[in-house]
């Protein structure tokens, strides 16, 4: 199963509140700005208006995304919740999370594979599955990126074959 945006939402999901509060320093700082200084920027009324709506956009996915990703972990089984959170979230070594639930190393691999298609799956019967994450995400700036990492990393490229 091919879970690269399952994978990105999980780790965009730690990542969130900072997404937020830099969206927000962005509408506020346009939502601020006087007339004059804009409009001697070049920026007209209009246009600041458009990215305020633009960005409140960006905000309202990011926030709904956290809101899917919580819920989705929530109805996860508690010990595929748990592996999944140290290691993506938490960014625990394998070595960290095989010694502290005391399993083989490689039992902890297989638990984190189970518990990524468990998530996949409870992500997708929420509505968002691979399509629509990838149609909701694919042009945010921050979640791509993050995205991108991923794909590109032979780490997740491989765990994904």
């Amino acid at each position: 199963m091919k879970k690269n945006w399952s994978n990105t939402a999980l780790v965009a999901y730690a990542l969130l509140p900072k997404i937020v509060k830099e969206l927000d320093f962005g509408i506020q700082s346009r939502v601020k700005s006087s007339q004059s200084k804009h409009l001697k920027m070049g920026v007209s009324n209009e246009q600041l208006i458009g990215e305020i709506i633009e960005l409140t956009d960006e905000k309202r996915k990011i926030v709904n995304l956290r809101y899917i990703v919580g819920k989705a972990l929530k109805q996860m089984k508690d010990k595929s919740r748990e592996i999944l959170i140290d290691r993506m979230i938490y960014k625990k070594t394998f070595s960290d999370i095989s010694k502290e639930r005391k399993i083989a190393m490689r039992t902890t691999f297989r638990r984190l594979e189970n518990a990524e298609n468990e998530f996949a799956k409870t992500l997708s019967s929420l509505g968002f599955g691979e399509r629509k994450l990838q149609e909701e995400f694919a042009n945010d700036k921050y979640v791509k990126t993050i995205h991108d990492r991923i794909v590109n990393d032979k780490y997740f490229v491989a765990k994904n074959m």
